[in-house]
């Protein structure tokens, strides 16, 4: 510390203060900055000139790492959209779509249901209902509800019908 003549005072405070740090002028608009620190020269950026043999070297190379990428990626969705196709989906699994509706119902969750002619999304009231009203008939309607369970679309339609009817 170097000997001062007088004392340098925080005005918040009255606290004397000790400042060792090294102090450089900015009057000039320049930035203030260390005593040690050394400025670099900016360089000149090059422009790529369209003409030149360089940028058609780097437009080759842009072109092929953009294939690449969409090489990539592409594979990269069509694996993920295979995968996420296939998850979640009990309707190829299950046997009947009874076991499906009880899914739903339990998930609470639209799901596909199979059948012959294709397959068709399913919500959550439509199977609350088909199941409660399968649970409450005898085992001589049951057998006749199950062809039109996994039969056709229209058959399930009509089901569907006949189940809301019952259900009011």
């Amino acid at each position: 510390m170097s000997n001062k003549i007088y004392t340098e005072v925080d005005p918040y405070t009255g606290s004397s203060i000790e400042e060792d740090a090294p102090t450089n002028s900015n009057a000039a608009g320049g930035v203030a900055m260390p005593p040690d620190a050394m400025m670099k020269k900016k360089k000149k950026k090059n422009l790529l000139d369209a003409r030149t043999k360089a940028y058609r070297e780097h437009a080759r190379k842009l072109q092929m790492r953009r294939e690449k990428k969409s090489m990539r990626e592409g594979s990269f969705q069509s694996s993920v959209l295979a995968s996420v196709q296939e998850f979640g989906i009990e309707s190829l699994l299950a046997e009947e779509n009874l076991d499906v509706m009880r899914s739903i119902v339990k998930s609470k969750q639209a799901k596909n249901l199979k059948f012959k002619d294709g397959t068709m999304k399913c919500d959550l009231m439509t199977a609350s209902v088909i199941t409660q009203v399968y649970d409450k008939v005898n085992d001589s309607n049951k057998a006749k509800l199950k062809p039109m369970m996994n039969g056709k679309k229209a058959d399930f339609l009509k089901l569907q019908n006949i189940a809301f009817k019952v259900a009011k």
